[in-house]
Formats: C-alpha cells, structure tokens, sequence
C-alpha cells in the first residue's frame, strides 16, 4: 500500500511539474543571458590581473565559460518552445483523441497514406514530454561541471600567481600536471576499458571503475556524485532513449551559434592575440582611442584621447595601468623599501613619489614621434570604466593644423610590452 502511494504521489509529481517547468524555464531563460555579463566581467578580471604570459589560461577559462553558458541558454530555450508545443499537443488531444479517417476533409485513400507515416498523438505527447523532463537535469550538470572547475581553475591560477615569488614555479604546477596527466589516463583506460572484447575482464573494468572514481573527485570535487549519478543515468540507458543523444547533439550546435554571437561582444580575442602588434593594429584607427565614440565601452584596453578632432588646445590623454603591472614596476624601478624610522604618513608620501618616478620611467608618450615630458596626475577611477590610470595634458597651441599621432608605449626596460598610435585631426 505504502509502495502504491509513493509511486502515485511520484508520478501525479511528473503530471503537475510541466506548469513549475514553463515558469521556471522563462525565469531560466532571462537568467542564463543575464550570466553572459559575467563572462565578460571575467575576462575583463583576467586582463587586468594576469600576467600576459598566462593570458591562454585565462582565455580557456573564459571560451569554455562562455561556450557552456550558450549551451545552458539554448537548453531553456529550446525547453521552453518543446513544453509549449507539448502544451499544444495536448489540448489538441483532449478535442481530438485520435485521427479520424471518416470525419477527414481529404480522401479516404489519401488520409490513410498520410496517417500512415505520422506517429500517433498520444507517442508524440510522450517523447516530447520526456525529451522536455530530461532538459533541466541536463542544464544544470553541465552548469555544475562548469561552474566548479571554472572556480577550481581561477582560484588555482591566482594562487599560483599569489606565491610565484615565493616558491618554484615547478613546484606550484605539480597539482595541475597531475590533475591533467591523470585526466587523459582515465580517458585512455576508459576507452580501452569499453572496447567490445573488454567489457567481460573484471579486473580492468574494476580498475577503470576505481580510476573513474578517483579522477572525479579531482575534477567534480564534492559535486562528483551528483555529476556521475546524472551522466550513468543517460550512459545506462543509452540504447533505450537514443533520441536524447540526438537532442544533446543539438543543444551543442545551438550553443556554438550563440557562442559566435556573444563572443563578440566579449574581449577574450584580447587574450589570445593581445600583443603591442596584434589586438591594435598601428595602421588601423580604432574607436576604442577616443573618449567621445567610446560611450558604450566599460573596459579600456588602451589609452583614450577626448576626440578624433581636436579644437582645443590641450589633448588629453588617459593611459589605463592594469594590477599585473606591478612586477614590471618592480623589475623597471626595483621593490619600495618602506623606511620604518619615518611615520606612516612620510611612508605613505615616499611610496607616492615611489609610484609617481616609475609611472613616468616606463609610460612613454610620443608626439609625431618626438618624446613628450609629460606630468602624471594618479585618476584613481576613470569616469566610465572605473579603472585606475594616469591623465596628463599636452599642450598643443603650437601644433599645426592637420592629422597628427600619438604613441603611447610601455616600457619593460627596454623594450615595449604594450604600445598605441593614436592619430587625430588638430583642427586650428
């Protein structure tokens, strides 16, 4: 009896749960595009904080972020349109329960050749009913998955850059080498393990078993049993419901074609190709370089001037400095030494006048070519963006009227790491 009220209390559950399913799925819906903002803010992080020389890691991070985020969104999307339909379905039933041949606007001969390639109502009502009640488990595994070892890898990363002054390089990359070594073993044991002649030796598929286990507890962390328990759902079943393979295919395709789009929209191409010469090219003129056509940017990746034309005369320049500067500061100018014998205060001025020396040593402004001995006010929080910078003004009341440029460089000793060529029109 009591086995007979849980499986009705279950499956009267599984009829009311496509209403929940259609509210929850729109709330979804706005809410995975809304997560494509932290994809962005997440790249913009990774810019400002990470040295350019790991700037791959962090475009990794974000491209599978960015990738699974489109997935989850097609996921709702498609839910929501496949429950609609459902819906339809339905309603349709209840007037018509089946097709009639008699009652049909077309002939009899036709109507049964037609009806005879058509499945019936009542098994397409159950197909996309089950198609739709495996979409959630589905969304939110890949959300798990994603969501912890994106965590698990940007926490590692500034960890590794937290201590890369303190302890070997070598060293601090034991954890991923093994992590990833052991990876591609379980991948390797698990397709041999599966090959049609194996399936039947208990050792190796205890041993595949054991491996499985011990590298999803590595990548899952705490959330690895429920990720498995989701995953040997659909494995175990795989023969029997082979159209949710089909569906799951799909929902990858959509979330490539969404991915194109909001990437776009992104700055991780900045990670991938972000050097002096790549991102900005010298001979092109980019929007980004001017502060009136720059209205809608919330990050700078390089200085800003106000305008294309210049009427005034004083150009304005804002140079944007980025957290992972402060170890070319020290390579450029060598570490602050605080002088304990002086009180905070006299402290706080050396290390401004510190800042200020070595702002000017290694940012390097360039007027058609000529040197510019500029003074750097420190703007703590740039109008738009919020972004620490340097602002000076250059005098400009000699310069004639015509196209002219600027050249904004960074200096690690010797050498440029990052460099703009700004051109603008002086207008007299």
């Amino acid at each position: 009896m009591e086995k007979k009220d849980t499986k009705s209390w279950l499956q009267r559950l599984k009829d009311e749960s496509w209403e929940a399913e259609l509210l929850v799925s729109a709330i979804a819906i706005f809410g995975s595009f809304k997560l494509f903002d932290l994809i962005s803010w997440s790249t913009n992080l990774f810019i400002d904080f990470l040295s350019p020389s790991q700037y791959y890691i962090g475009y990794f991070i974000v491209l599978f972020g960015l990738i699974a985020i489109s997935i989850l969104a097609s996921m709702f999307v498609i839910h929501f349109f496949l429950r609609a339909y459902w819906v339809g379905l339905v309603g349709l039933n209840s007037v018509f329960p089946d097709y009639s041949i008699e009652d049909s606007a077309y002939s009899k001969i036709y109507t049964e050749k037609i009806l005879s390639i058509l499945p019936k109502l009542k098994d397409s009502i159950q197909k996309v009913d089950e198609l739709c009640s495996v979409i959630f488990s589905v969304a939110f595994t890949f959300l798990l998955m994603y969501g912890y070892m994106a965590l698990f890898s940007s926490l590692y990363l500034f960890v590794y850059n937290l201590l890369s002054d303190y302890v070997n390089h070598y060293i601090l990359l034991i954890p991923a080498i093994f992590i990833f070594t052991s990876s591609i073993f379980q991948a390797l044991v698990g397709l041999y393990a599966n090959l049609k002649r194996n399936r039947k030796k208990e050792k190796l598929q205890t041993f595949n078993f054991k491996i499985v286990k011990f590298v999803s507890m590595l990548s899952f962390g705490p959330l690895y049993k429920s990720i498995l328990q989701v995953s040997m759902v659909f494995g175990s079943n795989f023969k029997k419901k082979k159209a949710l393979v089909y569906l799951i295919f799909l929902f990858i395709v959509s979330g490539g074609i969404v991915t194109s789009v909001q990437i776009a929209k992104t700055n991780i191409f900045y990670l991938v190709i972000s050097g002096k010469n790549n991102f900005f090219d010298v001979h092109k003129t980019y929007s980004n370089y001017y502060k009136d056509a720059n209205v809608n940017n919330t990050f700078l990746l390089a200085p800003e001037i106000q305008s294309d034309k210049i009427e005034s005369n004083v150009l304005e320049v804002f140079i944007p400095i980025y957290t992972y500067e402060r170890k070319i500061r020290n390579k450029v100018c060598g570490e602050f030494v605080k002088d304990h014998e002086k009180s905070k205060k006299e402290q706080k001025n050396d290390y401004a006048n510190y800042l200020s020396t070595c702002y000017k040593k290694y940012n390097i402004v360039l007027l058609d070519g000529e040197k510019v001995n500029v003074d750097f006010i420190r703007y703590d929080n740039h109008v738009r963006t919020n972004q620490f910078g340097l602002l000076c003004f250059i005098n400009i009341k000699n310069l004639s009227e015509g196209v002219h440029e600027i050249k904004i460089e960074k200096i690690n000793k010797k050498e440029s790491f990052l460099e703009w060529t700004i051109p603008f029109y002086n207008l007299k």
